[in-house]
């Protein structure tokens, strides 16, 4: 044998990387349960070919400038004597990633009239396949598409005309599908008293009507609003945004407020000192302190802001802020959550084709390809079936949300699958309320040692940057997705929520009441061995009615929990009698013996409803479930 040297000898063969509309059977499973036919027959070749747009050379060349060139403040925000400038920089792959994401409807999908209450649905699967290619310009769109809903509510009622005209204008830049004028939006709640706890906001608003009409576009004619904002806000991402949706004190308590970043300036001069005219603009009352240095994220500036005579508009009623910023708040932790299960499918995609060309020794010589070996394909496909129970949950949340906000949406289009864990029209605002802290906190948590094992799965490629190769960066993507379960809300803030939420004097009632139509319309009893999950949700509605909101708030993550783990297992149940998939009904019976045979406060091991195989038999099964086929690697395609 010939010694290797740098250039000779053996060379992984690299894994092909497939469009994940076609392989990643959980995607196919979820847009099949969620989707009425005549919708899926309208969007899905739309959908594969953003499927195949996103893994594009072009998409994984920005994503690799985005990360390489990070945003900055340019002279770390003074120009050459000390004045202050405050100007960000972002890279021309940052750009691009959202103008490509822009252009492909990733918000103004969701609010396409003609989908009706599918339109969240076809959104977010739309989002699952491009969030982990995007670079985190997804976040400034969860927060565009959060600000869209509130403007939009808004503009629903009456409003004096000066300011419904700020509002719909904005409502159209936030919509467009036009990177030359569409906006994206921040979200600025907090503080540095506090993260998610924003009841001592020290950022004040005054009404003080400007003696002059000022602009905050010249070209529009859109005016600034009579609202003066000072403050300091510790952390903003999206920085870049062209407005932001924030919280500020009034005399009457905390308020939110719509303000442009941007805003008309006569005296505005270009790099070389010569006048911009009527082009001219000045940041409306911003200055940017400093970047933040995270751990992930990196591509996303992320600052702390000092205002000073922001202007803006109030929203709604004074004192009222919370109530008001709770609409952005369950839109931003959907998209979480569908970012959370975009990682993993993508980390899932690689780790499949990776297992399909790296082969490892098989004994006495022999070697064999890694989706040919029954410890690592029972490995992935355990990772696979609870991804498959994330995917669920996140998109019958999102189900939830178009039916919401779609109350006269017509369900006779329904499959019966679908009809079946359709809730009636009057549980679905309570459900929503509860189910979105829950989703959350129950799949960004969930999706992080996930990806950390499909990283594993690659043995020590995965855990290098490998930005050569940028598609099989899953380090990339794990140090992104850690911060899904920070952001909008730790898991603990969550499950907090979630507990206050179900003891609420008034809403709590109408929400355990949505839960429990909910497991008894889908209580299927005796399938199998007795499976019954309303067990588990009466069980912790017991321990609700019985106990203190203080009493129980040291359990909220394991009620929590608990309720997430009952839904998966209905939604896993139903998406299995379906069509009676072997492959559904493994990842089904495998929850329940992982978690389904736990009630509250009374934890049991389970049992596996799967026969005792054979180690080819099991293999099989595995392989099933990994790559939605059955037998080899070069067998043909088959239902999971």
């Amino acid at each position: 044998m010939k010694p290797s040297t740098s250039n000779t000898g053996f060379f992984q063969e690299l894994p092909v990387l497939p469009n994940q509309f076609f392989d990643d059977a959980s995607f196919q499973r979820a847009l099949r349960l969620f989707l009425p036919k005549d919708i899926i027959e309208r969007v899905e070749v739309d959908i594969a070919q953003l499927g195949e747009d996103v893994l594009s050379d072009q998409i994984f060349s920005w994503i690799t400038d985005s990360e390489k060139n990070k945003p900055y403040l340019k002279g770390s925000g003074r120009n050459s004597f000390g004045r202050p400038t405050s100007e960000l920089v972002v890279g021309e792959g940052w750009r691009s990633l959202q103008d490509f994401g822009i252009k492909k409807g990733i918000v103004a999908t969701g609010y396409d009239a003609s989908l009706g209450s599918s339109a969240r649905v076809v959104q977010f699967l739309r989002i699952q396949l491009w969030g982990s290619s995007a670079s985190n310009v997804t976040c400034p769109s969860a927060m565009q598409d959060g600000a869209a809903r509130l403007l939009q509510l808004h503009l629903s009622r009456d409003m004096e005309p000066t300011q419904r005209k700020a509002l719909e204008n904005a409502l159209q830049h936030l919509l467009s599908r036009d990177p030359a004028t569409a906006w994206t939006s921040g979200q600025w709640m907090t503080e540095r008293t506090g993260g998610s706890d924003v009841s001592l906001t020290e950022t004040v608003a005054q009404h003080i009507p400007s003696s002059e009409p000022a602009l905050a576009n010249a070209a529009e004619n859109i005016p600034l609003g009579p609202w003066s904002i000072s403050g300091f806000k510790w952390f903003s991402s999206a920085t870049d945004s062209a407005m932001t949706v924030l919280l500020a004190r009034t005399q009457s308590g905390i308020s939110a407020f719509f303000a442009p970043m941007r805003r008309h300036s006569p005296t505005a001069v270009t790099m070389t000192g010569r006048p911009k005219g009527a082009a001219g603009t000045e940041l409306n009352g911003v200055r940017i302190q400093r970047l933040k240095n995270k751990s992930g994220t990196q591509s996303l500036p992320t600052a702390e802001l000092e205002l000073d005579g922001m202007r803006g508009w109030l929203l709604g009623q004074e004192g009222r802020g919370i109530n008001e910023i709770s609409t952005i708040l369950t839109l931003t932790r959907i998209h979480s959550a569908v970012g959370a299960v975009g990682y993993v499918g993508r980390g899932l995609a690689i780790a499949r084709a990776y297992a399909k060309v790296r082969q490892v020794g098989a004994g006495r010589g022999q070697r064999m390809l890694l989706a040919e070996s029954p410890l690592h394909m029972q490995t992935l496909a355990e990772m696979t079936g609870e991804y498959h129970g994330l995917m669920l949950l996140t998109f019958f949340t999102a189900h939830i949300l178009g039916l919401d906000e779609n109350p006269q949406a017509d369900r006779s289009g329904l499959s019966n699958a679908l009809a079946a864990i359709t809730p009636d029209q009057k549980h679905i605002a309570p459900l929503l309320r509860i189910l979105t802290p829950l989703c959350k906190a129950y799949v960004c948590k969930k999706s992080i040692p996930l990806l950390y094992s499909c990283m594993e799965a690659l043995g020590g490629v995965g855990y290098m940057l490998n930005e050569e190769t940028e598609y099989l960066n899953i380090a990339r993507l794990y140090r992104d997705c850690c911060v899904l379960s920070i952001w909008e809300g730790t898991t603990d803030v969550l499950a907090t929520d979630f507990l206050r939420a179900l003891k609420h004097p008034k809403g709590g009632q109408e929400s355990m009441d949505a839960l429990d139509a909910f497991f008894a319309q889908n209580n299927a009893v005796g399938e199998p061995n007795g499976w019954r999950p309303i067990d588990s949700w009466t069980a912790v509605k017991s321990s609700l009615m019985e106990k203190s909101q203080a009493d129980l708030v040291g359990d909220a993550r394991h009620i929590l929990w608990a309720v997430a783990e009952a839904l998966v297992g209905v939604l896993l149940h139903e998406d299995y009698r379906r069509d009676e998939s072997q492959a559904a009904f493994d990842v089904f019976s495998r929850h329940q013996a992982r978690c389904g045979g736990q009630t509250f406060g009374k934890p049991t091991p389970g049992t596996s409803n799967e026969p005792q195989l054979g180690t080819q038999d099991r293999l099989e099964r595995n392989f099933t479930i990994v790559y939605g086929r059955s037998g080899s690697s070069k067998a043909p395609l088959s239902k999971l």
